[in-house]
C-alpha cells in the first residue's frame, strides 16, 4: 500500500530524511512518534507530494515517485497518488469564508465534478459520521478546535481514499477537546481504514496502531508493535524518549 525506497529529503545541506525503506499494508495503521524534529511529518508529506523527495522513490497504491523521474512525471503521479491519499493537518486548513458542508463538499465538486445535490448528500453523511450534522451552516470560526478538525476529517474522507495521513491531529487543540478527534480516529480504524499517524499520543498509538515507529534525527530507529515497543524498547535512543514521555 505504501512503500519507501532509500527515500531521502534534503533541505540544501541540512538532510531531513536519510534513506528511509519503510512500508505500510493495506488496513494496517501505523503510528509514527519521536522527538520534534526527527523527520515525523516531513515523511508524510514527501508521501503525498507536498515535499519533493531528494533521493530515492515512494510508492503509494502501485504509482511510484522517483527521484530519477522528470519532474512532469513527478507530477503526473503525485496527482494520481493525492486521488488514493487523504491528509488532515494539525492547523485543520479550513476555508474561513466557506461554511462546514462547504468546505467538505469542495472537491467532490472541483474534483470530481459532482451535481451540487449529490455531493451535499455525501457531504452530510459524512459530517453526520464524524458528529456535526447540526454544524453543517456554520463557518469554521464558530467552531471549537476539536470540531474544526472533526470537519477535515470528514473532508478527508469525501474522495473515499485508501489511505489517510495525519499530521498531529491533536497537537493545536487543548487538552479537552483531543479526545472527540482521537475518537473518530479508531471509529476510522476499527472500520479497517489504512492510516498512518504522527502523533505525540503515546497511549493512542499504544492502544490504536498496529504498528509503532520511531524516528529519531532522519531515521527509523525502531518500529514494532505497541505492546513490544512500550513495555521493552530495543535502542537505548527509544528508552530515552520513552523516559522524558
Amino acid at each position: 500500500m505504501i512503500k519507501t525506497n532509500n527515500l531521502s529529503k534534503n533541505y540544501h545541506s541540512l538532510e531531513v530524511l536519510k534513506n528511509i525503506d519503510f512500508q505500510v499494508n493495506t488496513g494496517e495503521v501505523v503510528a509514527i512518534i519521536g522527538p520534534s524534529g526527527s523527520g515525523k511529518s516531513t515523511l508524510l508529506r514527501c508521501l503525498n507530494g507536498l515535499e519533493e523527495i531528494s533521493s530515492g522513490s515512494v510508492e503509494v497504491s502501485g504509482i511510484i515517485v522517483d527521484s530519477k523521474q522528470s519532474k512532469k512525471d513527478q507530477y503526473k503521479k503525485i496527482r494520481e497518488i493525492r486521488l488514493n491519499t487523504g491528509m488532515v493537518f494539525q492547523q485543520f486548513n479550513l476555508y474561513p469564508h466557506k461554511t462546514v458542508l462547504q468546505n467538505v463538499i469542495e472537491a467532490l465538486l472541483i474534483v470530481k465534478k459532482w451535481s451540487k445535490e449529490k455531493a451535499i448528500e455525501k457531504g452530510e453523511n459524512l459530517l453526520s459520521r464524524v458528529g456535526l450534522f447540526e454544524k453543517k451552516d456554520e463557518y469554521p470560526s464558530r467552531l471549537s478546535g476539536g470540531q474544526q478538525q472533526r470537519v477535515a476529517i470528514a473532508r478527508a474522507l469525501a474522495l473515499e481514499p485508501k489511505i489517510i495521513l495525519f499530521d498531529e491531529p491533536t497537537s493545536a487543540l487543548d487538552p479537552e477537546l483531543v479526545d472527540e478527534v482521537l475518537s473518530v480516529i479508531r471509529e476510522l480504524a476499527k472500520e479497517g481504514m489504512t492510516l498512518l499517524i504522527v502523533t505525540h499520543e503515546m497511549q493512542f498509538a499504544r492502544e490504536v496502531a498496529d504498528r509503532v515507529v520511531f524516528m529519531a534525527d532522519g531515521v527509523i530507529v525502531e518500529q514494532g508493535k505497541p505492546e513490544n515497543f512500550f513495555s521493552n524498547p530495543e535502542t537505548e535512543r527509544a528508552k530515552r524518549f520513552l523516559k522524558i514521555m
